[in-house]
C-alpha cells in the first residue's frame, strides 16, 4: 500500500483541479495506464501510473483543487512504490462529483449516469459565459474534443441574454430546457460580497430539471448599478424587480447567507405565490458571525489577505490571477457595501433575526448547513421552526452549493412536493 501525490506537471504549477478519475477503487492498472486527468491553468494533463497495481481509494474528487504533492489516491502495488508522471495533453471528459446526503448521513460519492462531453478548458469557460450547453455541441477537435470555436458558433440552450432593468439590477435568465414539465421559476439570491455568478452551474442544473431560473446581482453587487443601504431596501428592490419579470404565478425562492435573509422577507411579502423557500448557510438565525472573516473582507488590500478570508469559505484555493480579479472587484464595491455590512453584523454580532419571520411562514422551508462552515455556526439550525426540513452536509463549508451541487439542486426541485423532514426523518 502506498500514497500517490500530485506530481509537478509544469514549471510554474503549484496546484491543479481534478477533472476525472479514469480508474475506480478496486480496479487494476498497468504501467502507462491513465489514472486520472487534471486541469492546470494552461491545459488538461493525463496522469499515468509508472508501475502495475490496484487503485484502493480516491482521496480527492472531481472538481477539487489539489496542491502540489498533496495525496490523491491510495494504491496497492507489488514490490516498490508506484509513481506518476505527466503525459501530453489529452482529451478531457468532465465527470460531475455527485454527493448525496440525507439528513446527517455521510456524503457518498457516486458515478453519474451521464458523462459530460470532452471539451477544452477554453471551451468550458466560454460555455459558462455564453450559456451554451456542451451536450448540444459537436466537437471539431482531436478525438471529437469541443473547442472554443465550436462553442462560439453554437446557440445557447437554457439561457437568455443578460438583461438590466430600469432599476439598475443585472438579471440573468435561464429558460427551462425543453423536454419535460416546466416547473415554477426559481429565484436565486446570493450572499454578501458575492454575485449571481457565484452560484456556479446551479442555474443550468435547475434549468435542465425543468425550471426557469432568475439570478439577479443584488444591489451593490456584481454588475448591478443599484445600491441599497440595508436589508429592507434591498428586499424592496428585489420585490419590485420580480413584480416586473414575474407578474403572476408561483415561484420558488432560494437564498444563500445574506440572501437567505432577503429570501425570507420576500416570502413573507409574496405570501401564497411562494411554493418553497430554500435557505443555504442562512444568516440571521444565530447571535454570531465570524468576526475575522468580516474584518478581513472589510479591510483586505492585498491578494494574500483576501486569500485568507476566502479560504474561510471552504471553496478551495484560487490562482494568483483569480485572486487579483476578486480583489479588484472587492475594492470597487466595498465602499458602497459598508452600510449594508453594518446593518447585518457589528463586532461579530448579527443584527438581524429571521426566526420570527420564519415562524410566521406557511410555505415549506428547507435549510441546508455545512458542518465545516467557518462563517455561520450550523447549530443555528436550532432556531428554525420545528416543521422546517434541515439538511447538514458533511465536509461542506459556507458554500454547500459548491461542495454538493447535485444535492442542492435535488432539494430545490423536490423539496416543495416531498414530505417535510428533519434530519432525514419525516416530521
Amino acid at each position: 500500500m502506498t500514497i500517490l501525490t500530485l506530481p509537478r506537471l509544469g514549471e510554474t504549477m503549484e496546484e491543479a483541479r481534478v477533472t476525472e478519475w479514469l480508474k475506480a477503487p478496486g480496479e487494476g492498472f498497468r504501467r502507462g495506464d491513465v489514472l486520472l486527468e487534471v486541469e492546470t491553468d494552461k491545459t488538461v494533463v493525463e496522469v499515468p501510473a509508472l508501475q502495475d497495481g490496484t487503485l484502493i481509494a480516491h482521496l480527492v474528487v472531481p472538481g477539487e483543487m489539489v496542491a502540489l504533492d498533496q495525496p490523491i489516491a491510495e494504491v496497492s502495488v507489488a514490490g516498490v512504490s508506484v509513481g506518476v508522471s505527466a503525459a501530453p495533453p489529452a482529451t478531457q471528459v468532465i465527470v460531475e462529483a455527485l454527493t448525496v446526503v440525507q439528513g446527517v448521513g455521510r456524503s457518498v460519492p457516486t458515478n453519474p449516469a451521464l458523462m459530460r462531453p470532452a471539451a477544452s478548458p477554453k471551451a468550458r469557460a466560454a460555455a459558462r459565459v455564453s450559456g451554451v450547453d456542451l451536450g448540444t455541441v459537436v466537437g471539431s477537435g482531436r478525438r471529437g474534443r469541443i473547442t472554443g470555436a465550436d462553442v462560439a458558433s453554437a446557440q445557447p440552450v437554457g439561457r437568455d441574454p443578460v438583461q438590466t432593468d430600469a432599476a439598475g439590477i443585472t438579471l440573468r435568465r435561464f429558460a427551462a430546457v425543453p423536454g419535460g414539465r416546466t416547473g415554477a421559476p426559481v429565484v436565486l439570491l446570493h450572499g454578501l460580497y458575492d454575485e449571481g455568478a457565484g452560484w456556479r452551474d446551479l442555474p443550468q442544473r435547475l434549468a435542465r430539471a425543468g425550471h426557469p431560473v432568475l439570478v439577479p446581482d443584488l444591489p451593490g453587487h456584481g454588475a448591478s448599478a443599484a445600491t441599497a443601504a440595508d436589508v429592507e431596501a434591498m428586499t424592496d428592490t428585489v420585490r419590485d424587480l420580480l413584480a416586473g419579470v414575474l407578474p403572476e404565478g408561483p415561484m420558488r425562492i432560494v437564498g444563500h447567507s445574506m440572501g437567505a435573509v432577503i429570501a425570507t422577507r420576500l416570502a413573507l411579502l409574496l405570501g401564497d405565490r411562494v411554493e418553497s423557500l430554500t435557505l443555504i448557510s442562512p444568516a440571521g438565525l444565530g447571535p454570531r458571525i465570524n468576526p475575522d472573516f468580516m474584518d478581513l473582507m472589510a479591510h483586505a488590500e492585498t491578494p494574500a489577505t483576501l486569500s485568507r478570508a476566502l479560504g474561510m469559505l471552504g471553496a478551495g484555493p484560487l490562482s494568483g490571477a483569480a485572486l487579483h480579479t476578486e480583489l479588484d472587484r472587492l475594492l470597487r464595491r466595498r465602499p458602497g457595501l459598508a452600510p449594508m455590512v453594518r446593518s447585518l453584523a457589528r463586532a461579530g454580532i448579527q443584527q438581524i433575526d429571521i426566526a420570527p419571520d420564519l415562524a410566521r411562514l406557511r410555505v415549506p422551508v428547507t435549510a441546508i448547513f455545512g458542518l465545516a462552515d467557518a462563517i455561520i455556526d450550523w447549530r443555528d439550525c436550532a432556531s428554525l421552526p420545528a416543521r422546517a426540513a434541515i439538511h447538514l452536509v458533511p465536509d461542506a463549508g459556507h458554500l454547500p452549493h459548491s461542495t454538493a451541487p447535485d444535492l442542492i439542486c435535488d432539494l430545490i426541485v423536490k423539496g416543495a412536493s416531498s414530505p417535510q423532514t428533519f434530519n432525514g426523518t419525516a416530521a
